[in-house]
């Protein structure tokens, strides 16, 4: 026990600030000690000091230390604990740091003359480069343990070629490859989530939910609702029922699953009023425990028929498109446009005939023949058709369809998925060892680029990136702009009446003026091959064979929030005869306008966040996935620029690991 004090209050605090600010001055002298032998750019002091007066002056600061703390021991004058943590004081230091990177974009320079055409897609790609890592570096602070990849590969116990990543981890860490840890991290993450993703399609009526009720054994989806078209469901599974709703405002809220009906029907949320961005539907069901996932999709409707380029960009990512068809009504044009947009954007179909119950055997082996002949004929393509019912007596149907198509189709998947995630595993181990060889000698490219090949590499890279932030600028205009389409809706809807005097055609020129939104998935998708252009152009120069293919960036461009417009259910006077057709055109205009003009600018104003919320996400997926393999090829063309030497205690440690891959490789 320290004895009691011999001072007053008083006098402790008077020593306590005084050796405080003592300590303080001292980590001074060693921020000075260390700046003078850090290896930064911009140096703040010469290295005028020797290694030996370093260490000497470094030992009389810890005996200063010791003494002092000896001493304020003995007078019983107690250290407070710090109010501030290094977590919090090193995010706020970010936030500094990136708004100095943001001030070094071109526009920031206008007020210091001209700035050259060649140089500004330059400086805009090195802040796009900079902020990506600061991303990185802010993410890794914030969530430590999704940072932690040896904890999550100890979780993954079954899955193959866990020690290579084991061993490569560890290299990464120990060598400071930063570069590659989202490489790394996205092969864990994609053997965490290996899910086979089944997107079922059906019109109103065709028992869709009822369906995927029976297959998942639960009551979870609401039966015979009038469904909303901008949000898929997805399933999954879960401990217990859960729903999460994403929003256009970026709030994410955990609900029971019973609150899912005011959200997915055209009674509670007419025209995705509430924003809806994203529906996950968490569920203990046996048949999602394996990994399958479902997508309930309320159909393309009307939009399948506009034309496939639209078309695609509503399409939900998934591996396989299930279109359901009621035994009762036959096939149509919107069930035929659904399946080959489907076949254009590459996803595998499956046909069921629904409500399989409802006809006798030889009328519904008549229909299945008169459906796969429809389908042959106008889509040229063998496509088998399966009956299924949810009926208490023709259950068998919906069993032997899922044991028979489904089952095999998902153990094939998953053979799939460990294939192409030891492949990434090999390309991974690849670009560390040519980083280590790198380290060590320059080398491990295969080919012997020139500084000033290098440097062009560098900045094609650099441009690559830069597009990102052009991309970005346009989208969230394009965006903006959507608000503010009722106007032109209604002039288009005036002129389709004047043609086609009926509510139908309001619908098609609304959705018509809609489709403008398109303009910002093609843009991202024109910009989703630019970055893979740029990243495979990169790793041919560096000897590489590791870049993505462009299907993969192409991945991240997907499932656009679709535009609802308001119900046009009024019954329109037809304009006299002898009116002109200006002054016919004029009062259609105007009673279209008190009719439609409040709800139509609100479909759109919500339709205009949706599709911004939509855009970040897939720009953000795009610069994580083109940061995962780009920041490699900067580091790598980096190392070859400095051609620095090691030391030798870390050269045997490179030449270690350099063998242990050697041999993981071997296996």
């Amino acid at each position: 026990m320290a004895n009691e004090s011999p001072l007053n209050e008083g006098q402790r605090r008077r020593l306590f600030s005084n050796a405080q600010y003592a300590d303080k001055l001292l980590s001074d002298i060693e921020a000075i000690l260390n700046a003078s032998e850090s290896k930064s750019i911009f140096p703040k002091y010469a290295a005028d000091l020797s290694p030996p007066q370093a260490k000497l002056i470094r030992s009389y600061i810890a005996r200063f230390r010791n003494q002092l703390a000896r001493a304020m021991d003995g007078l019983s004058i107690v250290s407070e604990t710090p109010a501030l943590g290094s977590l919090h004081s090193i995010r706020v230091t970010l936030t500094f740091v990136r708004v100095a990177v943001q001030e070094m974009a071109p526009h920031y320079l206008r007020g210091y003359g001209e700035l050259a055409e060649s140089v500004a897609p330059q400086l805009q790609g090195l802040c796009a480069e900079l902020e990506g890592l600061l991303e990185r570096l802010g993410a890794a602070l914030a969530d430590a343990p999704a940072a932690d990849l040896e904890a999550r590969l100890e979780r993954l116990q079954t899955a193959g070629g866990l020690d290579l990543l084991r061993l490569t981890d560890r290299i990464v860490a120990d060598r400071g490859l930063v570069e590659l840890r989202p490489r790394l991290a996205m092969i864990v993450e994609r053997l965490e989530s290996n899910r086979l993703e089944i997107a079922v399609f059906g019109r109103v009526s065709s028992g869709k939910s009822s369906l995927l009720n029976h297959v998942l054994e639960t009551t979870a989806l609401p039966v015979g609702v009038n469904p909303i078209t901008a949000v898929p469901t997805r399933l999954i599974h879960g401990s217990q029922a859960l729903l999460t709703a994403s929003f256009a405002d970026r709030r994410v809220e955990r609900l029971p699953i019973e609150r899912l009906p005011e959200f997915v029907s055209e009674l509670h949320n007419p025209a995705n009023g509430k924003g809806v961005v994203r529906l996950v539907v968490e569920l203990p069901s046996q048949r999602l425990r394996s990994g399958l996932a479902f997508v309930d999709t309320p159909g393309l409707g009307s939009l399948a028929t506009a034309g496939a380029a639209e078309t695609l960009a509503y399409l939900p990512q998934c591996d396989l498109g299930v279109v359901l068809i009621a035994a009762g009504s036959p096939l149509n044009d919107e069930d035929l446009s659904t399946i080959l947009c489907l076949y254009e954007a590459a996803i595998p179909v499956k046909v069921l005939l629904s409500k399989a119950d409802l006809l006798s055997p030889s009328d519904l082996e008549s229909a299945l023949e008169y459906t796969a002949s429809q389908l042959r004929t106008h889509l040229g393509a063998e496509i088998g058709v399966h009956p299924v019912s949810t009926a208490a007596s023709h259950a068998h149907l919906l069993e032997q369809w899922f044991s028979g198509e489904i089952a095999p189709l998902y153990e094939k998947h998953r053979q799939l998925a460990q294939e192409s995630s030891r492949r990434k595993t090999a390309a991974l181990r690849e670009a560390v060892v040519a980083a280590l060889k790198a380290k060590l000698n320059g080398g491990g490219t295969g080919q012997a680029l020139q500084g000033e090949e290098l440097l062009a590499l560098e900045r094609d890279l650099r441009e690559a990136a830069g597009s990102l932030e052009q991309a970005r600028v346009f989208c969230l205009g394009a965006s903006d702009e959507m608000r503010g389409l009722t106007p032109q809706a209604l002039r288009q809807a005036a002129d389709a009446l004047l043609e086609m005097w009926s509510s139908a055609a309001v619908t098609n020129a609304i959705a018509k003026t809609a489709a403008s939104a398109t303009q910002v998935y093609t843009h991202l998708q024109e910009l989703a091959r630019t970055l893979a252009a740029a990243l495979q152009r990169a790793a041919k120069a560096l000897g590489s064979n590791d870049a993505p293919p462009e299907e993969e960036l192409l991945r991240a461009v997907h499932e656009m929030p679709r535009f609802d417009p308001p119900p046009v259910s009024a019954n329109f006077d037809r304009p006299w005869i002898r009116y002109p057709r200006t002054l016919a055109r004029k009062r259609i205009y105007g009673k279209l306008r008190l009719l439609l003009e409040e709800p139509l600018s609100q479909a759109f104003t919500t339709h205009g966040r949706l599709v911004e919320n939509w855009a970040r996400g897939a720009l953000a997926e795009l610069q994580l996935r083109f940061d995962s393999s780009a920041d490699a090829y900067r580091a790598q063309v980096a190392r070859l620029l400095s051609q620095g030497s090691v030391a030798t205690g870390e050269r045997e440690a490179i030449l270690e690991d350099l063998t242990r891959l050697g041999e993981a490789g071997g296996k």
